[in-house]
């Protein structure tokens, strides 16, 4: 054998064996991660006719640049989808930029991307030799396959996803360019009011405090799980206004936020902010002092987001920033919005206080609290969350701001059902990794507990309903809608959108748009970002 080793052609037909095994292997694995086996068929139906095209071009000089690319586009497709519980996107590829908070696994993910490389591109060659006319009925049949993967299977296979991503980009650029005409587009989207669907809770000041807490990353199945990773949460929310069948509207964190704020989307939303009406501009009119606080104050891009929003105030504390990413640990953040609520309450004007708690971002791990044994990163870091929030609740209800506050827990959009997400909740089907429930809690001492089913609603409905409670009236241009009013619905407040995807949540029912469906959708977010560019 050893001998054999010697004879170049021998060793390329046993290195294209082992890439073509290694990759049968990988595609395997990602039934862990996805717990979906159309991805481990329809993957291997694409790979068996990769290797019949290899076969047949790889021993030709352009044919093996080309063999090694086909192959680098399902091994790196194989790859991404098993540590992301997701093929490659177009919203992945336009936050690279943020890799440095993967943190924990930031490892494991380099290791996986240098083993699959090395796969690829070792040397290969023909290793069937089928007449014309076998090799003729085998394409014939896997060509077959491949059409009815695209009618049926089609964000199950990895080279149509693949090829999905420069789709999407033409899609995103041609919203981006908003052809309507601003003035136009603005009084299509003008509303004269916010829907009217609960009066004020008698109980409640006439301008309350409001404090937002936005946790990174947080999907209402991590609070309500048996195994109590989250029960100071989970306790929370027994005593708050709960909406029950909520979505995520956007993912990531910059459009997430933001686009709760203003009731909108917004594409490149850390370089340019929204110009619309938003709940901090509203509440502003109204007399308040507006803050959000910062903790990520060395991330010069957050930073500038946070200042594009329109606050009065952007709070920071650099000398207390230990934690990954450069960031806030939760510990640091709750203890610097403890801080910061007590140093606003001394003024005599009503606040709104937000924060955007860091740690519990993918791939995290938590020093402070562990949950158990401390032996699983993901559980410590929800489980840290949700202790430091207890620690904050408890400072919250035992002063005066509990008479004249009210606190809302949510989130900026679902967790990531990345491989550690979805080894821990096997039994949550997750249909798409960026979209799931998420939690919105409302909480003051004299409101009256309830949860309400808002049926696939999502959270463009966050400014809107926070106003409904507040019995505030305003025009304003928001997508969303009150979650208070039951008849109340837009054409974007049940539909998931960023720059990958596109999906219902009608009836808390996760649907993927049909193409008809998807252009109608995005003319109308055309017209919309056209109405970002209007004079106001």
């Amino acid at each position: 054998m050893i001998s054999r080793l010697k004879d170049k052609a021998f060793r390329r037909g046993l290195f294209t064996i082992i890439k073509f095994i290694l990759a049968v292997v990988l595609t395997v694995m990602t039934y862990f991660t996805t717990r979906h086996l159309a991805y481990v068929t329809v993957g291997l139906a694409e790979l068996a006719l990769i290797f019949i095209i290899y076969n047949l071009i790889v021993e030709k000089k352009w044919g093996r640049i080309l063999a090694c690319i086909l192959f680098f586009i399902y091994v790196g497709q194989m790859t991404v989808l098993y540590f992301g519980n997701s093929y490659v996107t177009l919203t992945m590829l336009k936050n690279v930029k943020f890799l440095q908070d993967l943190g924990g696994r930031a490892v494991a993910y380099i290791l996986g991307t240098v083993l699959a490389l090395a796969i690829i591109f070792l040397p290969g060659k023909a290793v069937i030799k089928l007449n014309k006319r076998i090799i003729l009925y085998f394409v014939v049949a896997l060509l077959i396959v491949e059409v009815a993967v695209n009618i049926e299977y089609k964000r199950f296979s990895p080279v149509q996803s693949f090829a999905t991503i420069f789709v999407d980009q033409l899609r995103y650029q041609h919203v981006k360019r908003a052809a309507a005409d601003p003035q136009v587009a603005l009084a299509t989207f003008h509303k004269d009011s916010v829907e009217d669907g609960i009066n004020k809770p008698e109980g409640l000041p006439e301008k309350p405090n409001i404090i937002v807490i936005f946790t990174e990353g947080l999907s209402s199945n991590i609070i309500s799980d048996e195994r109590e990773i989250m029960p100071s949460v989970r306790e929370f929310e027994k005593s708050c206004i709960s909406f029950k069948n909520y979505y995520n509207h956007t993912f990531p964190t910059l459009r997430g936020v933001q686009g709760q704020l203003y009731s909108g989307y917004k594409l490149d939303d850390d370089k340019k902010a929204n110009n619309l009406i938003s709940l901090q501009s509203v509440l502003k009119d109204q007399g308040y002092r507006t803050a959000f606080v910062n903790t990520e104050p060395f991330n010069e891009e957050f930073t500038q987001y946070l200042n594009n929003l329109g606050f009065d105030e952007i709070v920071e504390d650099k000398d207390n920033v230990t934690g990954l990413a450069d960031g806030m640990t939760d510990g640091e953040a709750y203890r610097l919005l403890t801080q910061t609520v007590h140093e606003m309450e001394e003024s005599d004007e009503p606040f709104l206080l937000g924060i955007y708690t860091f740690g519990t971002h993918v791939s995290f791990n938590s020093k402070e609290y562990q949950y158990g044994d401390g032996a699983n990163g993901f559980l410590n870091k929800f489980y840290n969350c949700d202790q430091m929030f207890n620690y904050f609740l408890e400072e919250f209800k035992s002063s005066k701001l509990a008479d004249n506050t009210i606190l809302v827990f949510t989130t900026d959009h679902s967790t990531y059902a990345d491989q550690s997400y979805t080894d821990l909740f096997p039994d949550h089907k997750r249909d798409c990794t960026d979209l799931d429930e998420m939690p919105l809690f409302i909480y003051h001492k004299d409101i009256q507990p309830q949860e309400i089913d808002v049926e696939g609603r999502n959270s463009l409905c966050f400014t809107p309903t926070i106003l409904d409670l507040l019995d505030i009236n305003t025009e304003n241009y928001f997508l969303g809608t009150s979650l208070f009013d039951k008849n109340a619905s837009s054409s974007f407040d049940k539909m998931f959108y960023d720059a990958s995807y596109l999906i219902s949540t009608e009836d808390a029912q996760i649907r993927y748009l049909e193409e008809l469906e998807k252009e109608e959708f995005l003319s109308q977010v055309l017209a919309y970002f056209s109405a970002l560019e209007a004079e106001r």
